[in-house]
């Protein structure tokens, strides 16, 4: 049976030289870290994923049992931004992040993820998110060739179908921060 798989554009970060910067976890200006903004939408993420404390309440998506996010190394990418988008679902969560890929590094996350057993949740920078998700969803499953530069409100999930065996994909908006647009990509 193949692993539900969600997965999300890091938060939002610094666009150029201009404000709104971007800022570490100890606030001070780093461009390979999270904006303001960023830090809010990884915090609300919790809130999608996480059962609230409310008696019979229940998750708007399942809850993880694995967490994914892109290892900042030799691919010259220094972001910080997947790993401190899941940070806050992690500390909630009491579960790991995985990151032992690098961004390029398609192919042995896609066999990471079809490995495990549960539910994952993947960030990962837009611009390799297509690549992984069409390698993931595989023949007869239509994903967008672009994830745009403006949107860090969307997530792409992969269902198994009833055999467990092919996934079916579907877009859902985060709609989590005001400006969240509820159309998919």
């Amino acid at each position: 049976m193949l692993p539900t798989v969600t997965i999300l554009r890091h938060a939002e970060k610094q666009l150029g030289d201009l404000a709104p910067f971007s800022v570490g976890p100890d606030g001070n200006r780093d461009p390979e870290s999270l904006s303001v903004r960023g830090w809010q939408r990884a915090g609300a993420l919790v809130g999608l994923f996480v059962p609230r404390a409310e008696p019979a309440a229940a998750p708007i998506l399942p809850t993880p049992t694995h967490l994914f996010a892109s290892r900042v190394g030799e691919d010259a990418s220094q972001s910080q931004r997947p790993r401190q988008t899941l940070e806050p679902l992690c500390e909630r969560l009491g579960i790991a992040i995985d990151g032992r890929f690098l961004k390029a590094q398609i192919g042995e996350l896609v066999a990471a993820v079809r490995s495990t057993k549960g539910v994952v949740v993947v960030a990962w920078e837009h611009k390799m998110i297509p690549l992984f998700a069409t390698t993931l969803g595989g023949e007869g499953v239509s994903i967008p060739s672009v994830w745009p530069d403006d949107r860090y409100d969307m997530l792409w999930i992969f269902e198994p179908d009833r055999s467990g065996a092919r996934y079916r994909f579907r877009q859902v908006p985060q709609m989590l921060l005001a400006g969240d647009r509820d159309r998919p990509i």
